[in-house]
């Protein structure tokens, strides 16, 4: 009696399980129409090869019901530029991006996750343009998927580092998608003509090396732009997307019209490189805008904003000359001071104390944050300290700026009056009413007659990049 209890109990457990996990016994063939978190998606613009982050698309059981959704499938099947997964089920070659009898709760959802996979394509751009298809009971519906995909040169090598030994030229023919570390080297030089769109990958560098050159011949209609490789617009309002570019001892950079967003610092200099730049807007970066060891750098009609420590941080010395430049700093993503220039003339990561020569000259310049000691001076008196700020506006509570006869001509602590601060969209140029209007010394501006925008700015100049 008890061996036939037993057998019993084991048969009768076996007839629950099999039949508990066949919950689709009990699910109907769905027959009203499924309601969508969307009805169209739009996916970052990608390089073909590469994929794009993933996009969710929820679907909605509207039935009192526990429904089975008889086909979901893309209208392309292996051969489309997406891959889905239906409620952590992958499209595969296996099932041709097809997916059967799917069900769901009642007045529940699943969710279905959206990738572009991009096989390599035959022209400098294709809009990929698919249907997403659910098939009900006498119904058929669909959700539309949209990407562009673009053609690239890429820069990659498995160890992490190429290097370009004889002259190069880029042009808007193609963007350019760096991964690991590119190296300008041998005494090379790069050039990058107007409407080139650089892109790195992340941790990615651009390097000159010592004797090497970089021109960037941008212009003020067709700028060259540098940004990381997620393609989304909200990945340029966010910073350490990728590195820097880098100029090695005795390098040389000569930069116009150009933007650069997202990395973790736009220039790194090192003792005795160059870096003539104007016409330039830098934003968002991780550090600094440019970050400098000792280098030497002439700039003119720079903007630049949002920087974890400065827009232009100097430590070791060097020779710098800026006239008509925006210094902004509006980070607040970080605890700790930020400046929009900080000056050193001290090695500040070596283990015993190094001082450089330091020489420093703004003109007509404006220095504006939401630190209310915008402009540093880290003066160790051990070797020469050269400053002249003459005809600036300066937010600074620090320094005795009135007293101090290396600055002439100073608009104290009164708001330039920014147009927009933002990350998402930086516009540094002044509202009517800016105290920096048609404040600058024309002495200065016939060395820059235009500004960053081509506006004449011979009469009456302002303050900064913008006229």
């Amino acid at each position: 009696m008890r061996r036939f209890s037993y057998g019993f109990i084991v048969i009768f457990i076996l007839f629950l399980s099999i039949f508990s996990c066949r919950e689709d016994l009990d699910y109907q063939t769905a027959s009203h129409p499924l309601r969508f978190s969307k009805d169209t998606i739009l996916l970052d613009t990608v390089f073909s090869t590469i994929r794009s982050q993933t996009y969710v698309l929820k679907v909605y059981n509207q039935q009192n019901e526990d429904v089975t959704i008889p086909l979901i499938y893309l209208d392309k099947g292996i051969n489309s530029q997406f891959k889905i997964n239906v409620d952590g089920t992958p499209g595969t070659h296996e099932n041709n991006n097809r997916f059967v009898n799917v069900p769901i709760k009642a007045k529940d959802k699943i969710s279905i996750f959206i990738e572009v996979a991009p096989k390599s394509i035959d022209s400098t751009s294709l809009v990929a343009d698919e249907d997403l298809i659910f098939n009900t009971l006498g119904n058929s519906q669909k959700v539309k998927l949209l990407t562009l995909i673009e053609d690239a040169d890429f820069y990659y090598s498995a160890g992490g580092n190429i290097k370009i030994n004889s002259d190069l030229v880029w042009d808007k023919s193609k963007p350019k998608v760096i991964y690991g570390n590119l190296e300008i080297d041998n005494g090379s030089k790069l050039t990058i003509e107007e409407g080139t769109p650089v892109y790195f990958h992340k941790d990615a560098s651009l390097i000159i090396n010592n004797k090497s050159k970089l021109f960037v011949n941008g212009t003020l209609n067709s700028k060259v732009t540098f940004r990381s490789d997620r393609r989304n617009a909200r990945y340029d309002s966010l910073a350490g997307n990728w590195k820097q570019i880098k100029l090695m001892h005795q390098a040389e950079a000569t930069i116009n019209y150009s933007l650069l967003k997202g990395g973790e610092n736009a220039f790194y200099l090192e003792e005795g490189s160059k870096l003539n730049i104007t016409n330039t807007e830098i934003y968002n970066f991780l550090y600094s805008g440019i970050y400098s060891e000792g280098g030497n750098v002439v700039g003119q009609n720079l903007a630049m904003n949002n920087f974890g420590f400065a827009a232009l941080f100097v430590e070791n010395g060097g020779n710098y000359n800026f006239t008509h430049c925006t210094f902004a700093n509006y980070w607040n993503l970080t605890t700790g001071t930020t400046y929009s220039v900080y000056l050193s003339n001290k090695q500040q990561n070596s283990a015993e104390n190094i001082y450089k020569n330091l020489s420093a000259t703004f003109n007509n310049n404006i220095f504006w944050g939401r630190s209310a000691n915008n402009l540093y001076l880290d003066n160790k008196n051990l070797k020469l300290f050269n400053y002249k700020f003459n005809t600036n506006l300066i937010r600074n509570s620090n320094l005795n700026i009135n007293t101090d006869s290396n600055f002439n001509n100073t608009i104290l602590d009164k708001d330039p009056l920014f147009n927009k601060t933002g990350y998402s969209n930086t516009v540094l140029s002044l509202k009517p009413n800016s105290p920096a209007k048609n404040n600058g010394n024309p002495n200065f501006s016939v060395t820059v007659p235009l500004d960053i925008l081509g506006v004449d700015r011979a009469l009456n100049p302002s303050l900064g990049a913008y006229q």
